[in-house]
This record gives C-alpha cells, structure tokens and sequence, in this order.
C-alpha cells in the first residue's frame, strides 16, 4: 500500500461530495432528476468543480480515505455495503422493496482486488428515473446526487463520505441508481461476476489496476480511474454494452 498526495487526491474527488452544492430538498432533488435538461446542466456543473481548487483538506479524515491498497478488507468492506443497502431498504415502504435490487459492485466487491477504500453500491430500480420514496431513503442515509455518472447517460450517481463507521470514516462511498436490466447494471455485474469467477478477468484487472496506481501517487484520481479501465475484461464487457467507460461525451446527450 502507498498513501496519496493528500491535497491532490482531495482536490479531485472527495471535494465533490463535500463540496458541490447546498443540500436539496427532496422536491429539489426530484426536480432535477425528472427534468432531464436541468439534470444534464447540473450534472456538468458538479463534475466542473472537481477542476476547481476549494482551499485545504478537512482536518480530520480517517488515513485509509487516502491509501491504495493491495489487499484490501473484502469482508469489512462487504458487511458495509450490505448493512448500508438494509438501511436504506428500510426506508423504503415495504410494497417498493420488492422493485428494488441491492448489489455490492466495484472493486471492493471482488475479494483480492487492490484498490482504494471507497466501497460501491448499486441500486437497480424498476424504472428509469428512481421513485421519491427511493430518493428519500437516500437522502436520509445521507447521501447527495451528483448527477449523471461517467459510465452511462442513465447512470445516476449517488454519493457522501462515511461518518457511522470507524473503519471507513472519511472514506466516500458511492451508489449507482440505474434500471434493472439496464446497460450499466448489466455491466458493473458481469465484470465483478467474471473477476470473481474467472482467474483471466480477475487478473486482467488486477494488473491494470496496479499499473494504474502511479497516477494514484501523483495525487490524480480521475487519471487512475481512466486508466484502470484500459485492460481486456473491462474493456469487452464496456463493448459488448455499448458504453463509453469514464467519458463526458453522454453528459451532453439529452
């Protein structure tokens, strides 16, 4: 494992979730997200900022937030992300619950793969746009949209830094809300189903993953994420649904 250059890496990503906006309300929110021009315009906005400098690191984030891993803590990581999706089920009222699916996707749900300790959560719903009460619970679970995110036009990105858990405090967690069956669903669970089941794909990515990670050194998360995503399983899965990887040319397609 290597730490980040701290300011760099807080410069790029977490800045987002901290930093992007005031805090909707849900009418606000839902606004947004049913208005598909004024979520394309929100949505370039926020990834705008994370190019803007917005003054020094937070002084007290957990060390892990900003540490790559080669063996990270798949079950720690794991309890997470399923504690978090009943909490947020919860909310939801129990004649919904059943539209919705619940999956531990990314990196931190394939056991072995190095990475940064940033779990991901997928939350597929039975329609395009997520319900209110869908939102809602995420609201309350304390998360904030992002906008649309850079895998999918219909990819909406979810995302807050972790406060109820001392392990990952200070850490960013980020959820895909997406439609069942839908292209980025589909994707992020075949790649995670192919890493854990085949040694190819598994070490595909691994391998891509830690070459990648000198740009990590350099502080430049966005670079990583992109560079990550030049090797064979990530790239025939992208290809077979038709998706653009981490590209901004569907933020501009209404």
């Amino acid at each position: 494992s290597f730490k980040l250059s701290y300011y760099n890496e807080y410069k790029s990503y977490l800045r987002i979730v901290m930093n992007f906006g005031p805090e909707n309300s849900i009418d606000d929110v839902m606004k947004i997200i049913e208005d598909r021009p004024k979520l394309v315009e929100y949505s370039r906005q926020n990834w705008a900022k994370m190019q803007e400098p917005r003054g020094p690191p937070p002084t007290q984030v957990n060390s892990r937030y900003s540490t790559f891993e080669e063996n990270l803590p798949y079950e720690m990581l794991s309890n997470y992300i399923s504690k978090l999706g009943n909490q947020i089920l919860d909310k939801v009222p129990e004649s919904k619950r059943s539209e919705l699916r619940w999956e531990h996707v990314g990196s931190t749900s394939i056991k072995g793969m190095p990475g940064t300790w940033h779990p991901d959560g997928l939350l597929a719903t039975k329609d395009r746009n997520p319900s209110k009460e869908v939102v809602q619970a995420l609201l309350d679970n304390g998360f904030r949209l992002v906008g649309i995110g850079k895998l999918y036009k219909y990819d909406l990105w979810f995302m807050k830094t972790i406060a109820d858990d001392e392990d990952l405090k200070g850490c960013f967690c980020k959820i895909h809300v997406t439609q069942n069956g839908d292209k980025a669903a589909n994707c992020l669970l075949e790649i995670r189903d192919r890493c854990r089941a085949e040694q190819w794909a598994f070490d595909s990515y691994k391998d891509s993953k830690v070459r990648s990670a000198a740009s990590l050194r350099e502080g430049d998360m966005m670079t990583y994420k992109k560079e990550k995503g030049n090797c064979k399983i990530l790239q025939d899965t992208r290809e077979k649904y038709e998706l653009h990887g981490m590209s901004d040319d569907h933020l501009y397609e209404l």
